[in-house]
């Protein structure tokens, strides 16, 4: 305590400074990892009491002490009452303390030191004066460095009362902020001391003046200190008939001591009553909420400290997009985030979470489209922003395929409909057969087709959300490129003595463009004849002639002959049909499918064939 009753605490300010070279080895080695500053006191402060959001440190009276800010808080609530003054011997009141309530700046490990000072004493009954009240002492709240911040005015003691008949009371000691009572008494020989004044902004209450007796003057009170200290309490004399002047106030301090009462023959002046000690705001803490109320407490000083944790604030997310499965690991950032949850959307909470006050890691739940991630703590929910955006990666669904089907080529241009489909990576016809020329928005991909052999596959679209799943409307089917089969039948006479025939050749020729893979041909014979020395893979079955052929390549072609047998009957014309009936794959060209060979037959050794 300085002389002027300013609290230090150098003890407060080396526990700072170990803390503070404590937090900086555990930066650097920790790779700048914040350390959360627990709240603490020491002296006449209590330990921190946490419920909820809000720690609470009290500071009872009887001395001095210190006090840490937790972590998470910018400011506190501090609620002073100012003691009271003692009563004068005769029971007449000392003046009551304010009680003030404050919103003050506060800083995470910043320290604050206080002086609680006691209701001032009662007064003795003493025979030879009147025995006036103790001011109250003083009730402040100053920085680490001594600078006084908030001073609850204490209440003035009251004036002794003057001894002997007619025994005039005690003068009422001054509240807060306002002069000591006079004292009364009986002019001209035993008047009354003048009550102490009040401590101002400026400087000490100033001392209340002796009664002005006949025979022998009181004596004067004391002024009160400025600023941060006791009221007046220099000593009086305490023989005079007149009663003594009370002390001034302090200037944002304590009261004053109220005057001593006079003593003449029969009777006596009571003294003034002290001066109330004058409350403090310092500039710091004006312009922030403030409440005081003069002559609210009687009893001992009393500071009481409240710091609410603030609202955790998000400041950046990373990554901020991920899986609509979940499972994303990412960092928030922002303050005030120790022991938070971390939700993505509403009700939608992460796991893993693990925080510091600056920064949090958990792993996203599922979800779906953009949500706003937020930390809540006892001290609040965090504001929705920008910063805070999280958007969730849906898994590709395939819903339509235009056209469904191409050649085994590839080649085909096709286009994917559905939804998720934005930032695709890759769109396969198959496992492992990529398109190519992929592009793609939210709703559709237009890509080609790889080649692939014949039959169905399911295309399926991969983005950083997934890959979409096997459905029928994602059933794209592979056909062979179409083959043209250009029937041909030609016939020539071969004319004979014993067995006179005629000889037909059916060429089953591939226009392509694809190859063939298998065809059947059917020649239809005249009524009554019937067909000998049939190529391999015809047949014959009364009269209609088949013909299977196997792969003919694109611009090939392939034949097959049999004999047509003259007889009696023969004679005319003798006319033979062909017809491609099935062939793989399909047959784009209809015109060219059949062919017809016709001879006239004049007799079994002469045929004429165009």
């Amino acid at each position: 305590m300085s002389s002027n009753g300013v609290l230090r605490g150098p003890r407060s300010r080396w526990r700072n400074r170990l803390m503070g070279v404590a937090a900086s080895s555990a930066l650097a080695a920790g790779g700048l990892t914040a350390l959360a500053v627990p709240a603490a006191a020491e002296g006449v402060c209590a330990a921190p009491v946490v419920a909820d959001a809000v720690t609470t440190i009290t500071c009872t009276a009887g001395g001095s002490g210190s006090l840490t800010v937790p972590d998470g808080v910018s400011s506190g609530v501090v609620t002073l009452d100012g003691a009271g003054g003692g009563n004068a011997s005769d029971g007449t009141p000392g003046g009551k303390g304010a009680h003030l309530v404050a919103t003050v700046p506060a800083t995470p490990g910043q320290t604050y030191n206080v002086t609680v000072g006691r209701r001032g004493a009662n007064a003795a009954a003493n025979p030879q004066f009147g025995a006036p009240g103790a001011g109250g002492a003083l009730v402040a709240v100053t920085t680490a460095a001594g600078t006084p911040l908030l001073t609850a005015g204490s209440g003035g003691g009251a004036g002794g009362p003057g001894i002997g008949s007619p025994a005039y009371p005690g003068a009422a000691g001054g509240d807060s902020g306002n002069a000591g009572a006079d004292g009364n008494g009986l002019v001209p020989d035993a008047q009354g001391g003048t009550g102490g004044g009040p401590g101002t902004d400026t400087a000490g209450g100033t001392a209340g003046t002796g009664g002005p007796g006949a025979d022998n003057e009181g004596a004067n009170g004391s002024p009160g200190a400025y600023p941060n200290g006791s009221g007046g309490s220099a000593a009086q004399g305490v023989f005079s008939p007149t009663g003594a002047g009370g002390r001034g106030g302090a200037g944002y301090g304590g009261g004053g001591r109220g005057g001593a009462g006079g003593r003449y023959g029969t009777t006596g002046g009571a003294g003034g009553g002290g001066g109330g000690g004058s409350s403090l705001v310092s500039g710091t803490v004006q312009g922030s909420p403030v409440t005081l109320a003069n002559g609210a407490n009687a009893g001992d000083g009393l500071i009481v400290f409240a710091f609410h944790r603030d609202a955790p604030t998000i400041t950046a997310i990373s990554p901020d997009t991920g899986l609509a499965a979940g499972g994303t690991a990412m960092t928030v950032t922002g303050t005030n985030l120790a022991g938070a949850v971390i939700t993505f959307g509403a009700g939608n909470p992460a796991t893993g979470v693990s925080c510091t006050p600056t920064s949090c890691t958990a792993t996203a739940p599922a979800g779906s489209g953009t949500v706003d991630v937020q930390a809540t703590t006892p001290g609040g929910t965090s504001a929705a922003s920008p910063a805070g955006r999280y958007t969730y990666i849906p898994v590709p669904v395939v819903t339509s395929l235009s056209p469904s089907a191409g050649t085994t080529d590839g080649g085909t241009v096709i286009t994917v409909n559905g939804t998720g489909l934005s930032g695709a990576t890759s769109l396969t016809f198959g496992p492992g057969n990529p398109a190519g020329g992929l592009s793609c928005t939210a709703t559709a991909c237009t890509a080609t087709a790889p080649a692939h052999a014949a039959g169905p596959v399911d295309v399926q679209v991969s983005t950083p959300g997934g890959t979409s799943a096997v459905v029928g409307a994602g059933r794209y089917t592979y056909q062979l490129p179409p083959a043209d089969i250009d029937v041909d039948l030609t016939v020539q006479p071969g004319l004979s003595l014993l067995v006179p025939y005629l000889t037909h050749t059916l060429t089953a020729h591939n226009t392509g463009p694809g190859t063939v893979t298998s065809a059947t041909l059917i020649a239809t014979l005249p009524p009554g004849s019937s067909a000998t020395a049939l190529s391999p893979g015809c047949t014959v079955m009364g009269t209609t002639v088949t013909c299977l052929y196997g792969t003919i390549a694109g611009g090939a072609a392939s034949t097959k002959t049999f004999r047509v047998p003259l007889g009696l009957l023969s004679l005319g014309r003798v006319s033979v049909t062909a017809t491609r009936t099935v062939s793989v794959p399909a047959d784009p060209n209809a015109l060219n499918d059949s062919a017809t060979a016709t001879c006239t037959v004049v007799s079994v050794l002469l045929a004429t064939c165009p």
